[in-house]
């Protein structure tokens, strides 16, 4: 197998080697703007693939069960903030530039792990940050790798006492795009799948940001082609929640759940009766998938000199024609799930690598 040498992952200062033993369970979340999605080891041996709404907002909402057993996706952090994470509340902003070292965002890591069915076990996590954050131009941002490792392993606890917090053992930081780029050319057992040695330009459609990562021959980052610009799916929810405001004059906020069901289907109930909003849908989201277009296109150019580019991340299976726009252009498979995996298949193949090594 070809060598992976591109510096996906900062490690914590324990400096421990990822491994797939049962225990801890080893799990990659790709924790976005938009949505925070699991990737990990399941306890039948078949992996665990969770996305759940990133939606949140500070505070408690009092979202208990029928039962009256617990308080729903509650949680405290050590710094005294509270957070509700439900798809029934309508979400707080998370289009802030500390997000991926904030409280609210170790409070989302920590309850998709519980829904992912890791209550109360030991894990080993990789997470990511986006390309802006994950490099500087010579190298790796280790001040904000460190920040966002450092945050992961403070305290969190669940209000509910039946779904108590993972037990994270071990924290890594890896590169988003370049995640998604890993799940490109390694299928799940860690073979090849396409030419390593190309040169692939990943655009990974987020919720606030779209990154866009230039490998080089699976061994560098063309820093000059590579960058992250503010424009994301959340952009797609929120001019869309203005459109309907204006059109049913109505001020009410929506959560973030409805404004993707009405993005995927083209309606929306309001006042129990459905409504039809697709063109709205079709006329937003063409105009920002053509600025996304722009965007890869100041970047790349024409991108002739490049084997492909490919899309990755929820946006594009939001913006299914984009691909199209590229000559070379490749739209993953899966692409909301690209990252999340690809951190899972880069720390594995780290540990068979180290594995192999010791022999």
């Amino acid at each position: 197998m070809s060598e992976i040498r591109v510096h996906l992952s900062g490690s914590n200062t324990n400096q421990q080697v990822l491994s797939m033993n049962k225990s801890p369970a080893f799990v990659a979340v790709d924790d976005g703007y938009a949505q925070t999605k699991l990737y990990g080891d399941g306890p039948d041996g078949k992996p665990v693939k969770l996305a759940i709404r990133t939606s949140v907002r500070a505070g408690r909402y009092g979202l208990g069960s029928i039962s009256g057993e617990a308080v729903i996706g509650s949680y405290d952090t050590e710094e005294g903030d509270q957070f509700t994470i439900s798809d029934d509340i309508a979400a707080e902003n998370t289009q802030f530039d500390s997000f991926h070292t904030s409280s609210m965002n170790r409070a989302l890591v920590n309850h998709v792990l519980i829904q992912g069915g890791y209550s109360g076990r030991d894990v080993k996590l990789i997470a990511g940050l986006p390309v802006a954050d994950f490099f500087l131009a010579d190298g790796k941002d280790e001040e904000k790798i460190a920040a966002k490792t450092a945050n992961l392993l403070k305290k969190v606890t669940s209000v509910s006492a039946n779904a108590p917090v993972a037990n994270l053992r071990d924290v890594r930081i890896g590169c988003q795009a370049v995640a998604a780029f890993v799940d490109h050319v390694l299928d799940d057992d860690l073979k090849e799948t396409a030419d390593m040695d190309a040169t692939i330009a990943v655009v990974d459609i987020g919720g606030r940001t779209t990154d866009i990562a230039v490998v080089v021959r699976g061994n560098s980052i063309d820093h000059e082609k590579s960058g992250t610009t503010n424009i994301g799916v959340l952009d797609v929810y929120k001019a869309l929640s203005k459109e309907i405001r204006a059109k049913f004059k109505t001020r009410d906020e929506f959560p973030l759940s409805q404004m993707d069901q009405a993005v995927r289907t083209g309606k929306i109930r309001l006042w129990n009766e459905e409504n039809d909003v697709s063109a709205e849908v079709a006329s937003i989201v063409r105009e920002h998938e053509t600025r996304i277009a722009r965007e890869v296109e100041r970047r790349l150019g024409s991108a002739s000199n490049i084997s492909g580019v490919l899309f990755v991340g929820g946006g594009s299976a939001l913006f299914k024609g984009i691909s199209a726009r590229f000559r070379n252009g490749i739209m993953h498979d899966d692409p909301e799930f690209a990252n999340a995996r690809g951190l899972h298949k880069y720390g594995r193949y780290m540990a068979v690598d180290t594995a192999q090594a010791a022999e």
